[in-house]
């Protein structure tokens, strides 16, 4: 009778160990999707098929979008066995773009010193695709969505030009809080108010005046055959407002790009504290290919097109980016004169941002910058929505994660 109680008791153990085993098999990508979202991420979905750990997020945490990988493998790595990968795909508001694939044995090989961030490249597969991400949802509901949430972006403005002797160089500097939010899957809305801080350019008497920036309904959508496509409609800069749209084609694995955009829009602005517009009046189109150097980085870029003064002409740009930082240079032949200068994008600091409040104030995370060598006359000028596919893949390209991941590791 002693014995009869231990021995039923491991029948029963070993009769519901099984059911308890699959119990916390299922819950196990329950309990990675809360670690996740304790880091502040969103949108986020997990699921685990085979040796795979599937993963979807948006980051609105980090700066930086290989940054945000590396902190989300620290999180997950530890959760996986030996043998297995990680499928990581980077959305924004709600769109799918690029996905990362990272196996634990290369990851902990890196960490351990055992590898160099170069060869840890090389085992790093990053694809411009939402297969993955699609396949692995099946009937998933996004945890923590980003929908509905303020931002309050303060961003700096810079502008100056040289003048005659008196006045050798003129500057403007102004702060432009901008409202941010996300609607639905691919829909933003942003409105900007434009605050004069120091302005000493003669001819321009809306710089000393409180008055809208970018004001605009975006709307991106993610099509088959990697291709992306953005609607805004608006007030855009250089006091343009109407309508626009860009499509983008991605080759290659997103080496290769060949963009169209078109817009066709009127002259708004504030003087003596009055609304002045015409009507629309300038239908303007650029077409450009785009090749990227993933080895250096760099990407070279022509076009040619119709701009605001409805001159015609071409551009030439080549960029590299330095982690986070961007230069650039161009040249340009349109209504007949040559320009050229060059440009760049710099990040402003935090690198993270909180997330716990559904209204957040943060400053800008990079400010972009661009200086022509001819000011007058002002052929090929273009308005921006700050919106659209070249925002949304500018840190999420493919070959730029993969190489940046590894030292985004290692960095603490």
């Amino acid at each position: 009778m002693v014995l009869k109680i231990p021995l039923l008791f491991c029948a029963m153990l070993l009769l519901f160990f099984p059911l308890y085993s699959q119990t916390l098999s299922e819950n196990h990508p329950k309990e990675i999707s809360a670690q996740i979202v304790a880091k502040g991420y969103e949108n986020v979905t997990v699921n685990r098929r085979n040796d795979t750990l599937f993963i979807g997020l948006e980051n609105r945490v980090w700066r930086f979008e290989p940054r945000a990988v590396a902190e989300i493998l620290k999180v997950v790595m530890p959760a996986i066995d030996s043998n297995a990968v990680v499928a990581i795909t980077l959305l924004h508001t709600g769109i799918p773009v690029t996905t990362v694939i990272v196996g634990r044995k290369r990851y902990e090989s890196l960490v351990a010193g055992r590898l160099q961030a170069t060869g840890f490249a090389d085992s790093v597969v990053a694809v411009l695709s939402d297969r993955a991400y699609r396949n692995s949802r099946e009937y998933l509901h996004p945890v923590n969505p980003s929908f509905n949430k303020l931002d309050i972006v303060v961003i700096p403005q810079l502008k100056f030009q040289f003048g005659n002797f008196i006045h050798p160089l003129e500057l403007q500097f102004n702060v432009a809080p901008a409202v941010q939010i996300s609607f639905l899957k691919g829909m933003s809305f942003t409105a900007q108010v434009i605050f004069p801080i120091y302005n000493n350019i003669i001819g321009d008497p809306e710089g000393n005046t409180i008055r809208p920036g970018v004001v605009l309904l975006s709307q991106t959508f993610r099509l088959p055959y990697q291709f992306f496509t953005t609607v805004n409609a608006g007030y855009f800069t250089r006091n343009r407002y109407g309508i626009n749209g860009d499509v983008y084609k991605f080759l290659f694995n997103g080496k290769m790009a060949v963009h169209a955009t078109i817009g066709y829009t009127g002259q708004m602005q504030v003087l003596e504290g009055k609304f002045a517009y015409t009507n629309l009046n300038a239908f303007t189109w650029f077409c450009d290919a785009s090749w990227r150097f993933s080895k250096y980085d760099l990407t070279v870029r022509a076009g040619y097109g119709r701009f605001i003064d409805h001159d015609q002409g071409w551009r030439v740009d080549i960029g590299r980016q330095f982690g986070e930082v961007s230069i650039g240079f161009f040249a340009m032949q349109t209504g007949g004169v040559m320009n050229g200068g060059f440009n760049f994008i710099v990040p402003l600091p935090p690198r993270k941002y909180g997330t716990r409040n559904r209204i957040r104030i943060r400053p800008a995370s990079y400010v972009p910058w661009e200086y022509r060598a001819k000011g007058l006359p002002s052929y090929g000028r273009t308005f921006s929505s700050g919106q659209g596919t070249e925002q949304l893949i500018q840190d999420m390209n493919p070959d730029f994660i993969r190489t940046q991941l590894g030292k985004q590791i290692l960095f603490h």
